[in-house]
């Protein structure tokens, strides 16, 4: 009985530091990751492989990571990373334009800097990182963003259309971008939604002839 008692207290224990020595968190094989708390780095950005962003599935022309704040349009940065060499410069939707060309609604197309919140794919409300650290160096992560001008009145409708027969207002259209977000507690690429132009949407007052 005392053999038997003692076999079990002894298995017990196998038992016990079996589970001690085994119990180790593996760190992900992620090119995300969070610096360790501490650490003396002054930034508490996550930080970022910089080769990520020669990965075509993470670059997007409406993200980019800086330093400072932008001044160009997309197509004058190239990647994500923090710029590149330039392109030949977009025409904004909301320019003058010549020859008579105008467009049915106005608009403005600025770098966001001071995005928190976004909706996902998934349509889940996720955080935008603000802060990166790339190659030791701390970026903000910026949207380019187009939307409809408040400069019209409300109700106005589109320009050129005519207001007889048709109903019109203007109105933010969307995309998706890939961007460094939280959710959970899960920091991660997602695909969230920002504005990318105004639009006119019409339609008949009365559908007699």
């Amino acid at each position: 009985m005392r053999s038997s008692v003692l076999v079990l207290l002894l298995l017990l224990l196998v038992s016990v530091q079996a589970a001690s020595t085994t119990g180790v968190h593996p760190i992900p094989q992620s090119p995300l990751q969070h610096p360790d708390p501490g650490s003396r780095t002054p930034s508490t950005a996550p930080t970022v492989d910089p080769k990520l962003f020669n990965k075509r599935r993470y670059r997007s022309p409406r993200v980019l990571f800086s330093d400072q704040p932008p001044d160009a349009n997309p197509s004058e940065h190239r990647g994500g990373g923090g710029g590149g060499k330039g392109g030949r410069p977009r025409r904004q939707a909301g320019s003058p334009q010549h020859r008579g060309i105008y467009s049915v609604c106005e608009s403005v197309s600025v770098w966001v800097g001071n995005k928190t919140k976004a909706t996902d794919i998934s349509g889940h409300e996720v955080t935008v990182l603000p802060n990166v650290n790339i190659n030791n160096v701390n970026k903000k992560q910026y949207f380019f963003e187009t939307t409809c001008s408040s400069a019209r009145a409300a109700g106005s409708g589109c320009l050129g259309i005519d207001g007889r027969h048709w109903n019109s207002y203007c109105t933010n259209s969307h995309t998706f971008v890939r961007a460094l977000t939280t959710f959970k507690n899960l920091v991660a690429w997602r695909l969230i939604r920002i504005n990318v132009a105004c639009v006119c949407v019409i339609s008949r007052k009365s559908w007699r002839q």
